[in-house]
């Protein structure tokens, strides 16, 4: 059932391995958040990013048009993956902010990473799993972003209950495409409030070298 007001909280890898392919990173996110903020939707935005030095909310439940473009500055990888506690921040952040509210909004959480968890001290495996769990039985929606790796084993291996049609795989000279696409993907989805719209297409799997398009 379509609702009036979606919560989209994205979690942005900032660790080292992630410098390669810092600009396109950087295009691709402020491509994803220019086209919600063109869409005219009734959106809130959030915004974590992580490594071993620092998981950084950016943004808590924002109105999208004043979410700020991404910069050179303002995205510096460095560090190792702590996954985990990342994940289980922004869930957090983000329930609180809908508890503040007395509507019932969509929620969708974006998670994109480069590589697998090595560095979460805070939280457990099975912390992650049991809170989204719990989530997704409140119709939470999930996506998962893996540059250069299995996204679906990384996510599982994580603790994610990712549904494999919202999980894409993408190589890392296809970054700013993934933006896109998941962009797009994410309007279909405000319009209609029906979340097979956040299922990554054959097309779309094989525009951004997922090896599922195969």
């Amino acid at each position: 059932m379509k609702k009036n007001t979606t919560f989209v909280s994205f979690l942005l890898d900032e660790t080292g391995s992630m410098q390669s392919i810092k600009s396109d990173t950087v295009g691709g996110f402020n491509a994803y958040v220019d086209t919600l903020q063109k869409d005219g939707a009734d959106i809130v935005f959030s915004l974590v990013s992580f490594n071993s030095h620092e998981t950084r909310p950016r943004y808590v439940a924002e109105p999208i048009d004043t979410i700020e473009p991404l910069t050179d500055d303002t995205y510096r990888p460095r560090a190792m993956t702590p996954l985990i506690d990342a994940a289980v921040t922004i869930i957090n952040a983000t329930e609180d902010a809908v508890t503040k509210r007395d509507d019932d909004p969509n929620v969708v959480i974006v998670v994109q990473t480069d590589g697998q968890e090595n560095a979460s001290v805070e939280y457990t495996r099975a912390d992650l799993a049991a809170l989204i769990t719990e989530k997704e039985a409140a119709d939470w929606q999930f996506v998962f972003l893996g540059a250069g790796l299995d996204a679906f084993d990384a996510a599982r291996s994580a603790g994610f209950r990712i549904d494999r049609d919202k999980t894409v795989s993408y190589d890392r000279g296809y970054s700013a495409d993934v933006f896109r696409e998941t962009a797009k993907n994410s309007v279909e989805f405000l319009k209609s409030g029906k979340d097979d719209f956040l299922n990554y297409s054959p097309s779309q799997r094989a525009k951004v070298r997922d090896k599922r398009a195969t």
